[in-house]
């Protein structure tokens, strides 16, 4: 076994503002096969092999705001990254680790394929407030969802907004064109105890407590509840 290495690689090269902490590559094909006449395979092939994973980092820059960091690094979804050669695909906002006083995690998606922007570039982002570091999780969720907590504490508030991609493949199974399209961000709200009601505007909720005592409970810890909202988001030019 060799020796520890540490030091994750900044792979979509944000720069300097932007601390890498992990990043988890793949390289995936789509394999086409044919039968014989007695059902076995007799020939194999593997076409459109993509480059893709998912990376986390922590913003050390000077902006306040995520939607500025990421608008200064060119790296919201739909945009092209690393020198034209990564496509991001979705953002994610973990705040937790705000309760112990860290930054907030924020964790790319991307995949290879495109080596050019559309010839309009646009990209995805967002109207709500996300502070490049909160000393309490709960500043987010409040300035979209009206919440009435009780006797209820938001525990952990993570945020998201991802776009779909379907390429087109060219006459050798290969990327030949493609752009994102039908983006969505989420909100998903995790509480000790039920709060006494939340509501939104714009927002569908897609999952909550369940109609019997709302609580996720268990004989080892606090009664917790869990909540999830999704809106459409339309593109930024």
């Amino acid at each position: 076994m060799t020796a520890p290495a540490f030091g994750a690689t900044d792979v979509l090269a944000l720069g300097a503002d932007w601390e890498p902490v992990s990043n988890s590559p793949a390289s995936a094909g789509t394999r086409v096969t044919a039968g014989g006449n007695d059902g076995d395979v007799i020939a194999s092939n593997v076409h459109n092999t993509i480059e893709s994973g998912s990376a986390a980092y922590i913003y050390t820059g000077a902006e306040t705001s995520f939607i500025a960091a990421w608008a200064a690094a060119n790296c919201r979804p739909g945009e092209l990254v690393d020198t034209n050669t990564l496509m991001v695909l979705s953002l994610a906002l973990d705040y937790s680790p705000c309760a112990a006083g860290k930054r907030p995690l924020c964790t790319f998606g991307y995949r290879d394929g495109p080596t050019a922007a559309p010839t309009t570039p646009f990209w995805y982002t967002t109207a709500l407030v996300l502070p490049t570091y909160t000393a309490a999780n709960i500043e987010v969720p409040e300035s979209v969802l009206t919440l009435t907590l009780g006797d209820a504490e938001l525990q952990n508030l993570q945020w998201g907004l991802g776009m779909q991609f379907d390429p087109s493949l060219d006459k050798d199974g290969d990327y030949l064109a493609g752009q994102g399209f039908g983006a969505e961000e989420t909100l998903d709200l995790t509480f000790v105890g039920l709060p006494t009601s939340i509501t939104s505007t714009g927002w569908d909720q897609t999952s909550g407590p369940g109609a019997n005592t709302g609580l996720q409970l268990s004989n080892t810890g606090y009664d917790q509840s869990a909540y999830q909202f999704v809106r459409g988001v339309t593109r930024s030019t």
